[in-house]
Parts: C-alpha cells; structure tokens; sequence
C-alpha cells in the first residue's frame, strides 16, 4: 500500500521524500504508516516502473531528490483508487487508505465504492454473529468479550460510512 499513498500524495504536488514522511505523519498516519527505510525503496519502485519521475538537484551541498508523479503513474494510481475497497475482516482501516484519496474520483464512484465497502462489512459482520451463536454456550467470556469487540467495531464502521454517505456525499 505505501506505494499507492506515495503516489496519492504526489498527486497533490511534487515533493521528497522527507516531505512525504512528514505529510504522512500530518494525514494518514492513524490508519497507515511508513518508515524511511520503507519510503525510499517505494519511491525507487515507483520510479523503476516508470510511474515517477525524479529530479535531483544540488542545495546548500547536499544532494536533494525530488519526485513527481506522471501520466502512467497517474493512471495506475486511479486504477488502484477505482477498484473495489478491499476490507479484511481484522483491519477495517484500509478502507481509510483509499477513502482518503476520493478527492481524485468522481463523486458517483466514491459513492458506489463506499456502498461497496458497507455491504462487505455487513458480510463480514454477520459472519462473526452466527460464530457467535455457535459458540456462545461454550465459549469463556473472555473470548465471548473479543468475538463482541469485532462485531462492535463492524457496528461502527458501517455506522460511519452511512453517515458520511448520508451527510457528506448526498
């Protein structure tokens, strides 16, 4: 994923490397984030795929790498950002890693994609309720209390995207 974060944000403008760690830690670092040691060896894939260009320049001695997305990374970039949100039934915030970027998408597609997502939340919540039901006679409240927490947390986030549905995208 850090590869299509980086070219979400060189989207936006042209920057370094070090000025997308600090955007990173400034806008996606609650759901998704990136060490140095993992920023640099994206940006040299991205450029070796040809989906960025880099422009090195020389200021006050110390060599300065700066990168800019292009037509082709702009284009797989947009094919990333189309295809279907892909929830995984324990990390509910890579969601957050393309709903972030929909600004690039047009309003009728974020839309549908954010539908998407609920209906695949609801798939997945179900399927911890009949666990649930199976189980619960036996299972120690411990274990009851976890399998709980993951339907609550399903509960919430189809709660949150209807009403961002409702009060920000209607």
């Amino acid at each position: 994923m850090t590869e299509y974060i980086l070219l979400g944000f060189l989207m936006e403008k042209d920057m370094t490397g070090y000025d997308m760690k600090q955007h990173m830690s400034m806008s996606t670092s609650y759901f998704v984030d990136a060490s140095f040691g993992s920023i640099y060896p994206s940006l040299k894939r991205l450029n070796n795929k040809g989906f960025v260009a880099l422009k090195e320049t020389i200021e006050n001695g110390k060599l300065k790498k700066t990168y800019s997305i292009n037509e082709q990374g702009k284009v797989e970039f947009l094919k990333w950002l189309s295809s279907p949100i892909m929830v995984s039934r324990t990390d509910i915030s890579s969601a957050l890693e393309k709903i972030f970027f929909f600004r690039y998408l047009p309003h009728e597609q974020s839309i549908f994609l954010i539908e998407q997502c609920i209906h695949d939340i609801d798939r997945y919540k179900n399927s911890l309720l009949e666990l649930k039901n199976k189980v619960d006679h036996e299972a120690d409240p411990f274990g009851l209390c976890t399998l709980d927490f993951g339907i609550d947390c399903y509960d919430f986030a189809m709660h949150w995207c209807e009403e961002y549905l409702i009060n920000k995208m209607r």
